[in-house]
């Protein structure tokens, strides 16, 4: 005698479901304690509140040496973010003519890259085409592996408004950016939210 079809897809289902359900339980934070080291790591690395203004003793991503008109920027990828923003939330300010020095870490386990692309048009779907020369990682296409490190060493032109962006094809396109204006009036960088317009 043959089970009915919904009797039968039952009798499949609850072992699956049950299994999942072991897997769930077994697989909570306080068994691994590997995932909450790497949790707690990452939200060490990723800003809970938007960073400080330059000028503060706490800023953990930037950093302005006044004598040499050098600024210093942490660009932290991931996961699918700069610094913990995306979609143009942070803006990143600079005065004009200065060197700049990205400090690129890769920080997530898909590949990223940064490019300084234009501020001009749509977000671009890949790397490629910097807008300031030298203004990219390596491997901007295929992007580099988690915990790669690179240095972005530029220098900025009077002024203008550009994307930071992550050079893999879709990154950005999927929200991968964040702001970097070069204002003529600025004495020192700044960092944080995008002031809303």
């Amino acid at each position: 005698m043959s089970l009915p079809v919904p009797t039968r897809t039952a009798a499949w289902a609850l072992p699956y479901v049950l299994g999942m359900a072991t897997l769930v339980v077994g697989c909570s934070k306080t068994e691994r304690p590997e995932v909450a080291i790497r949790q707690t790591t990452l939200a060490a690395q990723t800003p809970a509140t938007p960073a400080a203004p330059a000028d503060t003793a706490d800023n953990r991503f930037l950093s302005f040496d006044a004598a040499t008109n050098k600024v210093t920027f942490l660009l932290a990828a991931g996961p699918f973010v700069f610094d913990g923003f995306g979609n143009g939330q942070a803006t990143l300010t600079v005065p004009p003519n200065s060197t700049v020095w990205f400090n690129f870490v890769q920080d997530d386990g898909t590949p990223h890259s940064a490019e300084v692309a234009s501020g001009d048009g749509p977000v671009p779907n890949s790397g490629g085409d910097p807008a300031i020369p030298r203004a990219y990682t390596n491997k901007v296409i295929e992007g580099l592996a988690q915990g790669a490190t690179d240095v972005m060493k530029f220098t900025v032109p009077e002024s203008g408004k550009f994307r930071i962006i992550c050079g893999v094809p879709g990154h950005a396109a999927g929200g991968m950016w964040i702001w970097m204006v070069i204002d003529p009036s600025a004495k020192t960088p700044s960092f944080g939210p995008t002031p809303k317009s």
